[in-house]
């Protein structure tokens, strides 16, 4: 065995990270393609092609005002039965496609399969709804602070990356507005997937708490902050970054996103779907 100090030390190597290095690797070998429809894109941009991009679906009106989601009917009303329950009436969300289709394909490519490139076009094409929050809140944009939705550390070893950070640092470079990271995100509680609404807001609560040390300069304090995420489902871990913060002592505008789930309901239902 040698001597202490006569062999170099060499770090263990990161599993998760081995899906990466190989598709590097491929990449070098073959021109880089299209994650949609595999056609051959140009070398050094998103892989996804410009026809891809352009057909993707977006979220049209009617909607609800409040937290987007699609209505049959033009709602009246700043709010549905969908984010009744939301604390803080100023909390609004807005994404810009349903998630289904090739939206969605984007988001999984994005989240599991390690694309991180995607994140650069997801994230700047966010730059027209973060406005749209930034001034129904009467900010200019450009002095909102964006906030990253945090996932948990276990997810982020098995991940190498969070995609909220991705999206919002290029959503950042798009509004020349800074990115902190004000959140942490606590051990994983019980599974969001097949929980309805109201029981997604009650496990939510409680599962951040701002970072150690964020924004300790008290000047930091009350400045708008919005939130950036890949996908809103129901809104209820949003309602709970909000929560978090605003009880803190910053400004929550909302929350923006790629992509929304996508279900299509009356604002008069007593019984919506779970979103």
């Amino acid at each position: 065995m040698p001597a202490s100090g006569s062999a170099r030390l060499v770090p263990p190597m990161n599993l998760a990270a081995l899906p990466r290095l190989a598709a590097r690797a491929y990449d070098l070998l073959l021109p880089p393609s299209c994650v949609l429809c595999s056609c051959t894109v140009e070398a050094g941009m998103a892989p996804v092609c410009a026809p891809c991009w352009h057909r993707l679906p977006r979220i049209l009106p009617p909607r609800c005002h409040r937290c987007g989601a699609t209505r049959l009917t033009p709602v009246e009303s700043d709010g549905c039965a969908a984010c009744a329950a939301w604390p803080l009436e100023s909390m609004r969300t807005e994404a810009l496609c349903p998630m289904r289709g090739p939206a969605a394909r984007l988001v999984r490519e994005l989240k599991y399969a390690g694309w991180t490139a995607l994140a650069v076009p997801m994230g700047r094409a966010l730059s027209n709804p973060a406005q749209n929050l930034a001034r129904r809140a009467g900010v200019p944009a450009d002095e909102v602070l964006l906030v990253p939705v945090p996932i948990t550390p276990a997810r982020r070893r098995e991940r190498g990356f969070n995609q909220a950070r991705l999206l919002a640092d290029a959503l950042s470079n798009a509004l020349d507005a800074r990115v902190t990271e004000l959140l942490e995100r606590r051990t994983a509680r019980r599974s969001q997937v097949h929980l309805r609404r109201q029981a997604r807001l009650a496990n939510a609560l409680g599962s951040f708490r701002t970072s150690v040390g964020a924004g300790r300069g008290e000047h930091e304090r009350r400045r708008s902050v919005l939130l950036v995420d890949d996908v809103v489902t129901t809104g209820a871990t949003a309602a709970a970054c909000v929560t978090t913060l605003a009880e803190a002592g910053w400004q929550p505008i909302g929350l923006v996103s790629f992509a929304r789930a996508w279900r299509t309901f009356e604002p008069s239902s007593d019984s919506a779907p779970p979103m």
